[in-house]
């Protein structure tokens, strides 16, 4: 059976509905551009997700207006991040040292946050959502990017543009069918996550890094009820650890933490452990004529310090103010010279974030004993310096400032 085809016509198709796609869409509609939002997932609960949204995003969103009504929804919100060193509290990154009231982080549930932002853009006309949509090919006018082939069911959909945008993550389809390389750091570990019911003794209800002679165990609280473990391993060790079978993975882990020892019976089964492969690599390139690269597309972070989400809505914001006014000017697709002001303003500072992630990345990974207490007696130091203060800011806030154009919002 020959497929359907149906022409749209948009003036920009955003690829992928993670939390880049879903806030440049809304910005985009609120202006008055008329956006498809594609998403190739039917559900939008799926892989493993980051769940923390950093202070910067909390006050990013109150700038949208929206930060109200999205905390009605179910959430929590953590002041600090602690790093447990062989039970001595080394420092802690205290958000609520920040000037209020983006004094927190907010932790959510992803999709409650995707829906969320895709239900406040839907109250546009100009804002079209299209769910279990794969891009699967870019158009192309005079060798500029002028929209996008997609598939939705049975359906080929054709949709032309004056910038296609993708926001579709680390293994980036639009990245590919453009044959944009990315240029790749080497890392030495992975990360296995799963969920606990409550809170294991001695948790404070904040983000806690805890390293022990057997290892190294990340506590993420997801309320009073769950919290998130991750666990560290040599990358590329995830087969080798399965195959020993889950009660020897429990034992592993139990041996980091033993106070979770208990709550690790609640495993039942591999399918309940996600893998975060730790990729950290840079786009070659963020703009083309006609196609946008945000958030992980264009630069895949570590998960240290929880910056992905962060980076992909500071992109958002950004993109925007740049987009209005090229949208203004531009005839057909977006000329690359249009867009450059966005790769410019966002590339350094995702490089001093990644910079950072590295310096994290190195501390924690320090084996030797003699490093060890160095780290150990320094890093309690350090805590008191201007220039963790300045870390900590940059964590939080972004390493260079960005604010919502409300200039371009156009009423409902």
């Amino acid at each position: 059976m020959s497929m359907q085809a149906v022409e749209m016509e948009q003036e920009v198709v955003v690829v992928g509905a993670g939390p880049g796609g879903v806030v440049m869409a809304y910005l985009l509609a609120r202006s008055g551009v008329k956006v498809a939002l594609l998403e190739r997932h039917v559900q939008l609960d799926r892989e493993f997700r980051g769940y923390f949204f950093q202070p910067l995003v909390v006050k990013l969103l109150d700038e949208m207006g929206l930060l109200q009504g999205l905390l009605e929804k179910e959430h929590y919100k953590t002041g600090s991040f602690r790093f447990i060193d062989r039970k001595k509290e080394l420092f802690s990154v205290n958000f609520f040292e920040l000037k209020p009231p983006y004094d927190y982080g907010l932790l959510m549930h992803q999709p409650l946050f995707l829906q969320y932002m895709i239900d406040q853009a839907s109250k546009f006309d100009t804002f079209t959502y299209l769910s279990g949509t794969r891009a699967a090919e870019l158009l192309t006018e005079n060798g500029a990017v002028a929209g996008i082939k997609a598939l939705k069911g049975k359906e080929e959909l054709f949709l032309r543009s004056k910038l296609v945008v993708g926001a579709d993550g680390r293994y980036s389809t639009i990245r590919k069918l453009a044959g944009i390389e990315m240029e790749q750091e080497s890392h030495t570990l992975d990360f296995l996550w799963f969920d606990l019911p409550g809170q294991p003794e001695g948790q404070t209800g904040n983000i806690q890094i805890q390293i022990e002679e057997e290892g190294m165990l990340i506590y993420t609280p997801k309320g009073a009820e769950v919290t998130q473990v991750g666990w560290v391993i040599p990358k590329g060790t995830y087969a080798e650890i399965r195959s020993k079978g889950l009660e020897a993975f429990k034992k592993q882990v139990a041996a980091v933490d033993p106070k979770i020892g208990p709550l690790l019976e609640h495993l039942q089964d591999f399918k309940q452990v996600s893998v975060l492969d730790i990729q950290v690599a840079m786009a070659k390139q963020w703009v083309r004529n006609g196609l946008m690269l945000i958030g992980d597309a264009a630069h895949i972070a570590s998960p240290f310090s929880g910056q992905g989400n962060s980076l992909a809505i500071q992109d958002a914001v950004v993109a925007h103010g740049v987009l209005m006014r090229a949208l203004r000017d531009a005839k057909g697709p977006i000329p690359a010279d249009m867009m450059a002001e966005f790769e410019r303003t966002r590339r350094g500072p995702v490089e001093k974030i990644k910079k950072i992630q590295r310096m994290q990345a190195k501390m924690i990974s320090i084996r030797h004993p003699l490093f060890v207490r160095f780290r150990r007696t320094m890093l309690p130091i350090v805590r008191r310096t201007p220039l963790f203060k300045k870390m900590r800011d940059t964590i939080a806030m972004g390493a260079a400032p960005v604010r919502v154009h409300e200039e371009y919002r156009k009423a409902k």
